[in-house]
């Protein structure tokens, strides 16, 4: 039925108009909602997952060969032949740690110095030894300055979920053909 139909049709007819009033003025039992089809989700592939001291290691490995070190076995060489291989390996692994943590002493004094720790010392900050007495003796000598991370980026890793636990591939020369 068309607009003019309708509006012809309320005037003319009594009863017709009366159920064009009631409809109009009732109070809708609903309120009307637009259907907005819901997009389906794209499943996201979780990342694989990897222990941030695997990709540690693989840091040191890579940049230091800390591991190629630390696993030969060193009675074949001689004192001056691991002293110049660890002068590399040192600053290399240092290089790192430094990159990635940014380490700095925990108490700034020179070890041998003497330190007031103040009252109720911090058990994970500071490792008492010597007489340690009821009444909360606050001042020793430094024996080692701790180390404290002043930051902590390991990069993070993207690799595939076989290759989560390797901390350094095998390295393979290719022959020539």
């Amino acid at each position: 039925m068309g607009r003019f139909s309708l509006a012809w049709r309320i005037l003319t007819n009594a009863a017709f108009s009366d159920n064009v009033t009631q409809l109009l003025s009732a109070a809708p039992t609903t309120k009307p909602t637009a259907e907005i089809p819901e997009k389906p989700a794209i499943p996201v592939p979780p990342k694989p997952a990897r222990s941030e001291a695997i990709s540690l290691l693989a840091a040191l490995q890579r940049e230091g060969r800390f591991l190629d070190f630390l696993q030969e076995p060193l009675e074949q060489y001689t004192d001056a032949q691991v002293g110049a291989a660890v002068r590399d390996i040192h600053r290399d692994c240092k290089a790192v740690l430094e990159r990635q943590f940014a380490l700095r002493p925990v108490v700034q004094e020179n070890e041998g110095e003497k330190v007031d720790l103040g009252a109720n010392p911090d058990p994970g900050m500071y490792k008492l030894s010597g007489s340690i007495s009821e009444q909360g003796v606050t001042r020793g000598t430094l024996v080692h300055h701790g180390w404290v991370a002043t930051r902590c980026e390991v990069p993070v890793w993207n690799g595939s979920p076989e290759t989560s636990s390797i901390v350094a591939p095998a390295e393979i020369e290719l022959d020539r053909v």
